[in-house]
């Protein structure tokens, strides 16, 4: 199998030749370890062939495309810097009382070729055999990151649900839009869909059931529908709501953080839900990442491809992206363990 036949038969829930390696990359480490002199980059060329660069010299097998919808020659800046809380036309403030998200919904994007620029470079310059994959932010996440605090947006699902529900409708319509671009237009075989305030650390249960999971089972089937693959990124604690991101029609689950970072347990998941949805993870990315010795990263890793492999259905991966911090011989010699251990 090459590496693109590798992620495709794990995210279908199968078993491949060996356990697929691929990690999130963080702005600062593709940044520091992919740039020359380490200098922030000023056109979407310099990102992509930085991004390319490590996920080839990593061994991955796949790669995210860190700003999948860029025109040529496009300058980076305005999409690192600009906000999620970008107003849309006709709206004035991000004052939650004022707002009005059934106005908006005429403002949702349509998205055009050269709109894809970054995605199709992505695709040239490491070629047909590695997975490709693009992301989105869930409806509710995009719509509590619109409020001036996290505070303001908690406050706002308890004292206005309606309405903040319908701020995550029109949200939702905008992922969806931009996630059946990726893969219609950009050719990316997968989306993530980044979840990050939909852990117990943020939300109950039941808020998770009233909010997220219509938000991400209607991404979820937008993308299956597009003929994508899927899977829900959220870090932190999240062995409660395990079963409940199996049952939102993704195809997957990115992050699963041990403790900890986090809570999940990799052979409880894969007991739990992993019969039906991949698992993509579980390596501590501050410390073993970080901080241990290479002894201890040798044997964390080949226990956790032992849990992660059984029943195929798994990517080992940083549980969430890389830092800059990490040295980039750490990431080379997971890979070398995972090559040696990961074979089925």
């Amino acid at each position: 199998m090459n590496s693109r036949q590798r992620i495709t038969t794990v995210m279908k829930n199968g078993t491949p030749d060996r356990v697929p390696f691929w990690c999130l990359l963080s702005l600062e480490h593709i940044i520091k370890h992919g740039i020359k002199d380490s200098k922030t980059p000023s056109q979407i060329e310099e990102l992509i062939e930085a991004e390319c660069k490590l996920a080839k010299e990593y061994n991955f097998d796949g790669s995210l495309v860190y700003l999948p919808g860029s025109r040529k020659n496009a300058n980076i800046d305005y999409f690192i810097n600009r906000s999620i809380k970008d107003v849309p036309v006709g709206a004035k403030t991000n004052i939650f009382e004022d707002a009005d998200p059934e106005s908006w919904k005429v403002d949702i994007p349509e998205y055009s070729n050269e709109d894809f620029y970054s995605s199709h470079l992505s695709r040239e310059i490491l070629g047909d055999n590695i997975h490709l994959g693009g992301w989105t932010g869930c409806g509710f996440s995009k719509a509590v990151q619109w409020f001036p605090s996290l505070e303001d947006a908690m406050m706002a699902t308890i004292l206005d649900p309606v309405k903040f529900r319908s701020l995550v409708n029109y949200m939702d319509e905008l992922s969806i839009a931009w996630s059946v671009a990726q893969i219609k237009i950009g050719k990316l075989e997968s989306i993530q869909i980044s979840s990050p305030y939909s852990g117990s650390g943020f939300i109950s249960l039941d808020a998770y059931k009233s909010f997220v999971m219509p938000s991400v089972t209607k991404i979820a089937k937008a993308i299956t529908n597009a003929g994508g693959f899927s899977y829900i990124h959220t870090c932190g604690y999240i062995d409660d709501r395990l079963e409940l991101l199996a049952q939102s029609e993704t195809d997957g689950i990115e992050c699963m953080d041990p403790p900890p970072l986090g809570n999940v347990s990799l052979d409880n998941a894969k007991k739990r839900v992993g019969d039906k949805i991949f698992l993509k993870g579980n390596l501590d990315s501050v410390n073993l990442l970080m901080q241990s010795s290479d002894d201890v990263v040798k044997k964390v890793v080949a226990e956790t491809i032992a849990k992660g492999k059984k029943n195929g259905a798994f990517i080992l991966s940083s549980a969430c992206s890389v830092s800059a911090m990490v040295n980039p011989d750490r990431i080379k010699r997971i890979a070398e363990i995972n090559t040696e251990k990961g074979v089925y």
